[in-house]
């Protein structure tokens, strides 16, 4: 596959990815249904309750689609950046990112169908054990400390691509410490963290979208 197709593959990826993210944000602000909730140990009381909340359930499901969706697009963005990247990183480290980020992926998809199974427990009066709040809460965490390492290797590749690749590069450092700041602080006051996280991982597929339609154009004129 050629550079330009690789590109402007990666320029649609990354559209799709950060639509994704902003049709999931208005579907949590609109419902207050989120699988956040559920990735932090709670007493089985409190996910009943959440779960009682008016369109909570409606709004988590339908988070929980959007994310599966996102899943896809990431991860097709991730593999495709590793092949775009061949010529530029050593293959070792891309192995490793690449590694990094799959297991992203397949952690995102157990936490969402791990998740999905506790919310039909729940709604079916089923046995549930805090175990099930605990062990999805060690497997949140593992699964953004994975991405971290991550987007730290990928980042290297981004700063090959000049001054917007160089502020991909620093959106995506800047991902890393507020997402170690939510693992070590108390849920109730890592909201403003969480925000920050997102709107960093957001933002830099908005500027890859911005930098991979723009390289074919840029190669042109030079």
């Amino acid at each position: 596959m050629e550079t330009r197709s690789l590109d402007r593959l990666l320029a649609i990826l990354a559209t799709l990815a950060a639509l994704t993210v902003a049709a999931m944000v208005a579907a949590i602000v609109t419902t207050r249904g989120s699988q956040d909730f559920f990735q932090t140990a709670r007493s089985l009381e409190a996910y009943g309750t959440y779960l009682a909340t008016p369109l909570v359930p409606f709004g988590l499901r339908l988070n929980l689609g959007l994310d599966n969706l996102f899943m896809i697009f990431y991860g097709a963005f991730f593999i495709v950046l590793s092949v775009r990247l061949r010529t530029m990183l050593d293959p070792r480290l891309l192995g490793v990112a690449l590694a990094a980020m799959m297991l992203t992926v397949f952690l995102d998809c157990v936490e969402n169908h791990h998740i999905m199974t506790m919310v039909h427990t729940i709604q079916n009066g089923l046995p549930l054990s805090a175990a099930d709040g605990e062990l999805q809460m060690i497997a949140s965490q593992v699964k953004f400390h994975a991405s971290y390492l991550a987007v730290l290797l990928f980042s290297f590749g981004f700063l090959q691509f000049g001054k917007l690749g160089k502020a991909i590069a620093l959106v995506l450092w800047c991902y890393i410490p507020f997402g170690v700041l939510i693992s070590v602080t108390p849920v109730e006051q890592a909201k403003a963290l969480v925000l920050g996280r997102t709107i960093f991982f957001v933002f830099a597929f908005i500027l890859s979208a911005v930098l991979f339609f723009s390289r074919p154009s840029a190669e042109r004129a030079a």
